[in-house]
């Protein structure tokens, strides 16, 4: 068992001088040390030299991925997958269409980067396909998209058994759903590409009594009863969609007054 968790960053900007300087902040904070671009949009060379100025800049001191959701096809992808090996890329995440499994067992085969499977993951049957045709490297495991806490335990069992490798996965939850998946993640044996358990950082507005734990690159796994956390039911209150309306003040009235 883990009693914390590696978590990487999305990198969402787009514009490369701006990425490299949150990356660099957050490294220096000792928040997050890997880091995933969304690519795809743009012409293939556009996001390589993108990619690739952000690795070159942060050299050692960060893992650098991609996810390219999809956009590519096969002959877009082969190509892709080289340049980005050549700049320094770790990983690919769902280069080509959640329906093309032989496309990606073809992609895999040639080994030149792990790519792993995302969208085309959706619990144990899907994980045992993509086993026994060698069509991924990694799994990215969610507990929404695998069917549970249990069903994502299982994708976890195949891949162990098949020696695929394991990344813990987000749906952008909030503190709850987070939590709920860290447990699961922190029984894996091998978590060889981490995870992405931000969902809590991207939010506004706290709804636990004490914040989740992020510091040194990892998410604290909570050791107490349950899931570990106490939801701030005052916070709860004030947010609920059917609370009593609260009076709201004009600015124009007041500056009336």
């Amino acid at each position: 068992m883990r009693d914390s968790l590696p978590v990487l960053w999305t990198l969402a900007s787009g514009d490369t001088a701006l990425d490299i300087a949150e990356a660099e902040a957050m490294i220096d904070s000792r928040r997050h040390n890997a880091f995933k671009l969304k690519i795809g949009k743009k012409a293939l060379a556009d996001d390589v030299a993108h990619v690739g100025a952000i690795k070159r800049a942060l050299g050692d001191r960060a893992s650098i991925r991609v996810d390219v959701n999809m956009a590519w096809d096969e002959t877009t992808a082969l190509r892709g997958m080289k340049m980005l090996a050549a700049v320094g890329c770790d990983l690919v995440e769902q280069p080509i269409s959640r329906n093309n499994r032989a496309g990606m067992a073809r992609l895999r085969a040639a080994g030149i980067i792990p790519i792993m499977a995302d969208e085309a993951l959706h619990g144990p049957v899907d994980a045992y396909d993509f086993s026994i045709r060698g069509a991924a490297d990694v799994f990215a495991v969610k507990i929404e998209q695998s069917g549970g806490l249990v069903a994502a335990k299982a994708v976890q069992t195949i891949a162990d058994a098949a020696g695929v490798a394991l990344y813990g996965g987000t749906m952008l939850e909030a503190g709850v759903g987070t939590i709920a998946s860290a447990h699961v993640f922190a029984t894996f044996d091998t978590l060889a590409f981490g995870t992405e358990l931000f969902g809590p950082l991207l939010l506004t507005e706290e709804i636990l009594e004490t914040p989740l734990v992020y510091g040194d690159f990892e998410l604290k796994v909570p050791d107490g009863p349950g899931l570990g956390i106490a939801l701030d039911e005052q916070r709860i209150a004030f947010l609920r969609r059917d609370a009593e309306p609260r009076p709201t003040i004009s600015i124009a009235s007041a500056q009336k007054g």
